[in-house]
C-alpha cells in the first residue's frame, strides 16, 4: 500500500475510534476492578477490556493483515511490517478515581519506525497526534501544532516523575532528594509525555512502564523535538526505564546520571 494511502486510512481510523470510543464512555459501564499478579498493584476494569475490543475490532476492519500488541488482549501477529500498540487505558488508577487525566494510546509502527501516534483524553476533550514530521494537540475546537522547551537549561528546567515507583532506585531517590529546582510527583500518566511534548515540562524520569505505555506515543515526543530514551540512551524500553527530555543538552546531562542505575 502507498505510504500515503496508508497514512490516510490509519487518520480516518483514528477519527472513528474516537467517536466510538466517545459513544462508549457516556454508558453506565462498571469500574470495579481485580488486581492482576504484578509487582505492582495494577487493577484491570471492565472499560479497559471493552476499550480495547473496540480498537481492536477498527483495526482488524482497516488493517486485517496487520499486528496488534495490547495491554489486556492476547497479541496478534501476522507477517506484516505494520505494527499498532494499544494502551487502551493509561491510568486506570486515575479512572477508577474519577481524575480526568487517563487516556487511551495508539501507536502504529512501520517495522522499528513510529509513524503515527495518538494520545486522547476523554474527559479533557483533548487529544495529541503525530504524523510526518509535526505534533499537535486538539482542544477547544482547535488543533494547534505543539513543540518542546528548546529554550529550557540545566537551571530552570521543570523535572517530573509520575509516581514514587521511581524512587526506589536508591541512587535516583538521593539524587531527587537534594535537587534544588523545579520538581514535582504528578501522577498524570502519560499526560506527562505530552505536556513535555507541548512545553510545559522539560524532563521526565519514569521505570516500571510497559512496552504498551510507551511505544503509542514515542512520535508525539519526537516529532515536537523533545528526545525519549531509556535511561543508557538507547531505544530499548523492555526494561520500563524512560527518561524524556525537552532538549539534547538536558537529555545528555540526566543520561549521565540515570545509565549507571
Amino acid at each position: 500500500m502507498n505510504k500515503n494511502l496508508q497514512l490516510k486510512k490509519s487518520l480516518k481510523l483514528i477519527r472513528e475510534i474516537q467517536v466510538k470510543l466517545d459513544y462508549l464512555y457516556k454508558k453506565n459501564i462498571s469500574r470495579k476492578y481485580v488486581t492482576k499478579k504484578d509487582f505492582q498493584i495494577d487493577p484491570v476494569t471492565n472499560l479497559d477490556i471493552q476499550t480495547e475490543k473496540i480498537i481492536r475490532e477498527k483495526i482488524n476492519n482497516y488493517f486485517p493483515n496487520h499486528n496488534i500488541v495490547g495491554e489486556e488482549l492476547k497479541k496478534k501477529i501476522k507477517n506484516s511490517k505494520y505494527t499498532w500498540f494499544i494502551d487502551p487505558i493509561d491510568g486506570t488508577k486515575s479512572m477508577i478515581m474519577g481524575l480526568p487525566t487517563w487516556s487511551n494510546l495508539i501507536g502504529l509502527y512501520e517495522g522499528e519506525k513510529c509513524i503515527l501516534s495518538w494520545a486522547y483524553f476523554p474527559i479533557m476533550k483533548k487529544y495529541y497526534l503525530a504524523y510526518n514530521q509535526f505534533s499537535y494537540v486538539f482542544e477547544n475546537k482547535k488543533l494547534i501544532k505543539i513543540r518542546a522547551n528548546k529554550f529550557a537549561t540545566l537551571k530552570n528546567c521543570k523535572l517530573t516523575i509520575n509516581t514514587l515507583h521511581s524512587l526506589r532506585k536508591k541512587k535516583v531517590f538521593n539524587y531527587l532528594m537534594k535537587f534544588k529546582g523545579f520538581f514535582k510527583v504528578t501522577g498524570v500518566d502519560a499526560y506527562n509525555f505530552c505536556s513535555i511534548s507541548e512545553g510545559k515540562f522539560d524532563v521526565l524520569i519514569e521505570s516500571g512502564l510497559k512496552i504498551v505505555d510507551i511505544m503509542p506515543i514515542v512520535l508525539i515526543v519526537k516529532n515536537s523535538g523533545a528526545i525519549i530514551t531509556d535511561w543508557r540512551g538507547e531505544n530499548d524500553f523492555s526494561s520500563g526505564k524512560v527518561l524524556v527530555s525537552s532538549n539534547k543538552k538536558i537529555h545528555k546531562f540526566f543520561i549521565n546520571k540515570l545509565k549507571n542505575l
